[in-house]
């Protein structure tokens, strides 16, 4: 079933990382109608100098990112 990746720069605690995941199971159960058992979700941490790797193979021109961010600029976040 259902499984999230949240793909995020280090340095967030281990409760904000699990809180973020429990948001998105919650979230992606209520809008998909699938109760929460059948969902996971992981959660992977980069450095600021892996985040534009990051973003080359996962974020830019993927046309399976629904939701792009607000920078083309992944060095800079401009």
């Amino acid at each position: 079933m259902p499984h999230i990746v949240i793909k995020t720069i280090n340095g967030k605690s281990p409760e904000q990382l699990q809180q973020a995941a429990e948001s998105a199971i919650a979230a992606a159960s209520k809008t998909l109608g699938k109760p929460e058992k059948y969902l996971s979700a992981a959660v992977e941490e980069y450095s600021f100098g892996e985040w534009e790797g990051v973003y080359n193979e996962s974020i830019k021109d993927n046309d399976s990112v629904l939701v792009k961010p607000g920078y083309t600029n992944p060095v800079t976040f401009e």
